[in-house]
């Protein structure tokens, strides 16, 4: 592994600007080709079958994320045991923690297909899908989770290698994956005429494909077998138990978030079909924009876990200024244009008049509150690289689930058919969040410190 190990990035030592620039600007962009990956299904069928099709498309969206979303949190655990062990300089122990984290991988991809698809039908109705838009969005539902066990483990495997430094590998994996899932999306819609049925399909083949490239690079990264079903269940279990405490919360977390979504979408499915389909292309746009805040996430996260793994707690404590300072310099460049392109950008995903007139609506509406979203962000991966999970997931959960909901109650009540009140639902969440977070932080950054000082002497 120390061959490999000089291509990847170790934040215990050195200057830490280049470095976080460096490991962050590959996720970036890896980020950047996951939501065009994610949005190319919605860009084939909006403009070559229909904005019903667009709308089926995306009212999918929330569920699927729900069902990523935890089994993602849930891999964040197994990201803080391999940084931790990789940031102690013990080969053979990162070897073993790489093998239990993407072992417990596959078994997270499984059950989550599984669930999926058995729910499938439940969670559809629970967004309001209307009769129009219902045959096309449950058989694109269906497909979409039968292949999802290939994106959870392909999503932990990344994880794993970033973990150990390495932000590179993902991107070459994600870049090769979306080539795929274009050129299958184009060839089985455009070509075949198969429909959303089509862009599910293409989905499971090039995520397949990305989960074969991930294995083997685990395997050339360590040295080592990467799968160990036996080691795991016999000697790994008490390291995937803490990595599990540790992720279960932002798992949940992710999931709840979601699952508010489908509600909130319940909401937008009150409106007519170009509007859902405004909506849902505007969501799209929306994830580019949120890149460095999500990388920056990640970054953080892995930076914190590493310092703590080598007993550099001070470079640790650093860690959130140059986060939140990245973040919100790159949010602030991708977000800008749009003030001026939003058309154009919503234009993409259809041609009617009235679905980029809701796209645009919703897009200049967010644009001033991208900076709750940089904040967010940043503490939620500070605090992760720390362990600290529970409390930060209970805040979040009130500001994007209880609070928001309770919100779009009301305000929907007192101005019924405003598609405004339905768009200020998002980043009502976001900077409720954004203050709780940053109100905790400043309670318990002193304690968190000190204790954990503690725990890695």
């Amino acid at each position: 592994m120390s061959t490999a190990a000089q291509k990847n990035i170790n934040f215990t030592a050195g200057a830490i600007v280049p470095k976080l620039i460096l490991f962050s600007v590959p996720i970036v962009i890896s980020e950047l080709l996951q939501s065009l990956y994610n949005s190319v299904d919605a860009l084939v069928v909006g403009k070559y079958v229909s904005s019903a099709a667009l709308a089926a498309v995306s009212v999918c969206g929330p569920i699927t994320n729900l069902l990523i979303g935890f089994f993602n949190g849930m891999s964040i655990g197994n990201t803080v045991m391999v940084a931790k062990a990789f940031g102690s300089g013990d080969e053979e122990e990162t070897r073993r923690a790489v093998r239990y984290a993407f072992t417990f991988s596959i078994a997270l991809g499984v059950a989550v297909s599984a669930l999926g698809i058995a729910l499938a039908a439940v969670l559809l109705h629970l967004t309001g899908c209307n009769d129009e838009i219902y045959g096309e969005a449950i058989v694109y539902l269906r497909i979409y989770l039968a292949g999802l066990m290939f994106t959870v483990i392909y999503n932990c495997g990344t994880g794993i290698l970033r973990a150990v430094g390495d932000s590179r590998s993902p991107l070459f994996v994600l870049a090769v994956s979306s080539v795929l899932n274009i050129l299958l999306d184009l060839l089985f819609v455009g070509a075949f005429g198969w429909g959303t049925a089509g862009v599910g399909v293409a989905t499971i083949l090039s995520q397949g494909t990305s989960v074969l490239l991930v294995h083997r690079l685990i395997r050339r990264r360590i040295r080592s077998r990467a799968v160990a079903l036996g080691e795991t269940w016999r000697e790994g279990r008490r390291q995937i138990a803490s990595s599990v405490s540790v992720g279960f919360s932002a798992g949940v977390q992710n999931a709840l978030v979601s699952f508010s979504n489908i509600f909130v979408w319940s909401y937008i499915n009150a409106f007519p079909t170009a509007v859902s389909a405004g909506i849902g292309a505007a969501v799209k746009i929306d994830r580019f924009v949120i890149l460095p805040c999500k990388a920056m996430t990640m970054t953080t996260t892995t930076y914190v876990s590493q310092n703590l793994g080598g007993g550099q707690y001070e470079r640790a404590r650093r860690g959130i200024w140059y986060g939140l300072g990245l973040s919100a310099a790159v949010t602030a460049l991708m977000s800008f244009p749009l003030l001026f392109f939003a058309e154009p950008a919503a234009g993409l995903f259809s041609d009617e008049p009235a679905v980029i007139e809701a796209a645009v609506s919703m897009i200049r509406f967010f644009l001033p509150f991208y900076g709750a979203m940089v904040v967010r962000e940043v503490l939620l991966g500070y605090l992760r690289g720390y362990g600290k999970t529970r409390i930060p997931m209970i805040l979040t959960l009130l500001a994007m689930v209880a609070l928001r909901q309770t919100y779009l109650a009301l305000a929907t009540e007192r101005w019924p058919g405003k598609i405004c009140v339905v768009n200020a639902s998002f980043p009502f969440g976001w900077t409720f969040a954004m203050l709780f977070l940053l109100c905790y932080t400043l309670l318990i950054r002193k304690k968190m410190w000190r204790d954990a000082e503690k725990t890695d002497r």
